[in-house]
């Protein structure tokens, strides 16, 4: 394309005016024309349009700018496509030697005549490229939008952009994504419609496979707009009619425990319903870095299947807003951040803090995707992360094949595997509507559990089957957690011997202190009647599940807060949830930006 310089539109080197040129009576025939392509849709057509008669809208906006300001209205609203500051620039431009800028107009124009720009609910910018076979949707701020932009660049127009003409390109799209353009919301790798669940396949064509209650399709250029990164690598290519009895000799789970990890898998093709949380444990060579990497095949394959410890919670947050599947391998422990910031993004919420280089911006991520974790110990101990969370212990591993045996193996079953799994969901999918769980039994994963009673079904076990195994699976990790907080087992311990009491919060703490054990170290101990009291309103769902009630006042009397510690029937049923936990705060993020 040919530099957008008004110079260029003549090859008489005299100093000509609009009015030596072009006669006045053809101003309005061309903006006519000029609306009228616009009002098409046309973009590239109004450019071409534009060129011959630079001069007269130059001339029009130079003699009657409140005219030319109406116009440039009716062409803005006509068509999203085309940039009104483009056309400012293409008619007057600011200098004839800004050759980078005038490069950027250009690539932005024709970048907007081959995409269709857009934006979501928090007015983030992203652009679907359109193709005869196939739609891309990606963020205009993404690497890969940039790479198509420098492809553009260098087979339209013959140039190799610098990263400056990117940015300012990426800048002018996205100004018009954001304000000129229809919203729509974006989804990662899972989504649903009214017609069914959508899972992207991951492949060149931008495929995506639909699961109803009867059945599941391949199908290209879906609905709904799925987004990817450079990262997203393809699922396996689904053989309908296959068999999940190879994925039991690939992964080293328990018989016991392989319903409650076929949920899981299940659960991670759903976008409208909380996630669980899946924790591997099991000692060094039992499998679970592959086992692992394994099962993310099937939910989620990217180019990094496994992360190691996150930093710091915006680590978190910015590994679940760039994949559907947060993995992290190798834990020795979590912190209390770090365990509410997996809470967030398995039940979905958001992180806010100040974007760097400003002093009143603030910056957000949203995530709501499933998680997987594995290490030698269990690391999930916080009730309220525990709560959420499937924990399997990976046993012995006494028969070893090698890598490469294990790599042939995965690439010849994942075909029928993958089949298997999405013959299950929508089976699943057909039986879910009739799964009756009385309220007051419904763990505070109800959807999981729902939809695991009807998978176990499809599969021929009894009605009330996979309920029973949760809700013991639930009763463990109870356990579990209260053994990790002294305090936690040092309540249990004083009702398990048969007292109760009744009384103030620092009458409590002193009893409770008298009985600690000489071992316990101290910076695990409350020092405080507030300390004892948070730990009882933190513990007091998983106690509750053991029979034991932790009550606190929230009302101070004359001698201080009361509180009571005693025993009570056991309940499994669905605990309050904890306020908070949906939106964390730290000092930067740092956003980058195009």
């Amino acid at each position: 394309m040919m530099n957008m310089d008004i110079s260029t539109l003549t090859n008489d080197d005299a100093e000509l005016t609009p009015e030596d040129v072009l006669p006045e009576d053809l101003t309005a025939s061309a903006q006519t024309e000029l609306l009228a392509l616009a009002q098409a849709g046309d973009a590239p057509a109004f450019w071409r349009a534009l060129k011959p008669h630079a001069l007269l809208i130059k001339a029009l906006k130079d003699d009657d700018p409140g005219e030319y300001q109406a116009w440039r209205a009716e062409i803005k609203k006509a068509c999203s496509k085309i940039n009104v500051a483009s056309m400012d620039e293409f008619i007057n431009p600011s200098g004839a030697g800004d050759a980078s800028g005038s490069q950027a107009t250009e690539l932005a124009d024709l970048a907007a005549g081959r995409c269709e720009l857009w934006h979501d609910a928090d007015g983030d910018a992203y652009a679907t490229i359109t193709g005869d076979d196939h739609n891309e949707h990606w963020r205009i701020d993404s690497a890969g939008f940039r790479d198509w932009l420098a492809w553009l660049a260098h087979t339209e127009m013959g140039a190799a952009p610098s990263m400056e003409t990117l940015k300012s390109s990426c800048n002018a799209l996205s100004g018009t994504a954001k304000f000129d353009s229809p919203e729509y919301e974006p989804h990662r790798r899972v989504a649903k419609d009214d017609a069914g669940y959508w899972l992207d396949v991951g492949d060149d064509k931008w495929s995506a496979i639909l699961v109803t209650p009867t059945g599941w399709k391949r199908m290209h250029k879906p609905p709904v707009r799925i987004l990817r990164t450079k990262a997203t690598r393809p699922l396996p290519d689904p053989i309908s009619g296959g068999s999940l009895d190879p994925l039991w000799a690939l992964v080293n789970v328990p018989e016991k425990d392989r319903l409650l990890v076929l949920a899981w898998v299940i659960e991670c093709f759903r976008s409208d319903t909380p996630y669980a949380v899946l924790e591997l444990n099991g000692e060094q060579g039992a499998a679970k870095s592959s086992g692992q990497t394994i099962l993310r095949l099937f939910v989620d394959p990217n180019q990094v299947a496994l992360r190691g410890k996150p930093k710091t919670v915006e680590d978190i947050f910015v590994a679940a807003a760039n994949a559907h599947l947060v993995s992290y391998e190798n834990l020795s422990g979590l912190s209390n951040d770090q365990s509410d910031a997996l809470c967030t993004c398995s039940t979905g919420g958001g992180y806010a803090a100040r974007q760097l280089y400003t002093n009143g911006e603030e910056a957000t991520l949203t995530a709501h995707c499933p998680v997987v974790l594995n290490g030698i110990s269990p690391v999930v101990l916080r009730p309220d992360l525990l709560d959420r969370t499937v924990s399997i212990t990976l046993p012995e591993i006494r028969h070893r094949r090698t890598e490469s045996e294990i790599k042939a193996d995965t690439n010849s079953a994942a075909p029928g595997i993958m089949g298997a799994l999405l013959d299950l969901f929508a089976s699943a999918l057909g039986v879910i509507p009739s799964v009756v769980i009385p309220p007051d039994q419904r763990p505070r994963m109800a959807d999981f559990a729902l939809l695991g009673e009807a998978i176990a079904r499809v599969q021929g076990y009894p009605e009330g089957h996979f309920l029973q195994i949760y809700t013991e699976h639930r009763r463990a990790a109870i356990g579990r957690t209260i053994d990790a907080s002294p305090i936690a087992a040092a309540m249990a311990d004083y009702v398990e011997r048969g007292r109760r009491y009744t009384g103030t919060v620092k009458g409590l703490l002193g009893e409770l202190t008298a009985r600690k054990p000489d071992t316990e170290r101290d910076e695990f101990w409350p020092r405080s009647p507030k300390g004892l009291a948070d730990a009882m309103r933190r513990y007091a769902p998983a106690l509750r599940q053991m029979g034991i009630t932790a009550r606190v006042d929230n009302i101070r009397r004359m001698d201080g807060i009361h509180c009571e510690l005693g025993k009570q029937p056991a309940d499994y049923s669905r605990q309050p949830l904890d306020p908070g936990n949906e939106v964390h705060e730290v000092h930067e993020v740092h956003a980058e930006e195009i």
